[in-house]
């Protein structure tokens, strides 16, 4: 669900009313368009900028005292509907009829390693596959997948997520499985990973066992 359809109605007209003025309005712009009170305003801002889905500036103004202005954030303007998936599978769709694919697997792969690079400083003085695989987790969360980790029976560890961040996508192209893959595998000091249930293909979950090193 879009954040913007759990915020409040008059929140969501003030956020509108931003996003059709990317120079920013002040106070009593916001009050007159809304019909309700400045100090009604203020509230709503003080709770959205809270959120950081607003930002304020200081125009300088002729005459009289500089007024503050307020704005969208990136993340704000996020808040609106965007189309990534349609680009990405259309995306995805081209190159893989242009050059195949086995070669988009492998850039992919490459992908899923570059990525895995971002964070491979939260790694350094991770030792022990336990370590490795409690931060693998944290970071996995900040990408966006709700993951934990579990030790199986066997004594494996198993990266367990209830989502896929690549849900749309990989329903399409299963390929982009092995940008998880490489991602986990690369993280964890590439170690081999069995990607044993998966969403994609009915799975109730995405689970991956952690083998012995590669």
């Amino acid at each position: 669900m879009s954040v913007l359809v759990t915020i409040g109605q008059r929140q969501k007209s003030l956020l509108k009313l931003l996003l059709h003025s990317p120079a920013g309005l002040t106070v009593d712009e916001l009050s007159k368009a809304l019909e309700i009170s400045r100090n009604a305003v203020k509230q709503h801002l003080v709770s959205l900028k809270g959120n950081d889905f607003i930002e304020s500036s200081t125009m300088s103004s002729t005459g009289g005292r500089p007024s503050k202005v307020y704005a969208l954030t990136t993340e704000g303007k996020e808040l609106f509907p965007r189309h990534y998936d349609l680009f990405t599978n259309l995306l995805m769709r081209l190159l893989k009829e242009k050059i195949g694919e086995n070669t988009l697997k492998s850039y992919l792969v490459e992908l899923g390693n570059q990525l895995a690079s971002e964070f491979e400083g939260q790694m350094h003085d991770k030792d022990s596959l336990a370590d490795r695989v409690s931060e693998l987790t944290s970071i996995m969360y900040d990408l966006g997948y709700e993951a934990k980790a579990e030790l199986g029976q066997d004594g494996l560890y198993e990266i367990v997520a209830s989502n896929c961040v690549f849900h749309k996508l990989a329903t399409e192209n299963n390929s982009v499985c092995d940008l998880d893959l490489s991602l986990i595998s690369a993280l964890l000091k590439n170690v081999n990973i069995e990607h044993k249930e998966c969403m994609v293909k009915g799975g109730s979950c995405c689970r991956f066992t952690v083998l012995a090193q590669s």
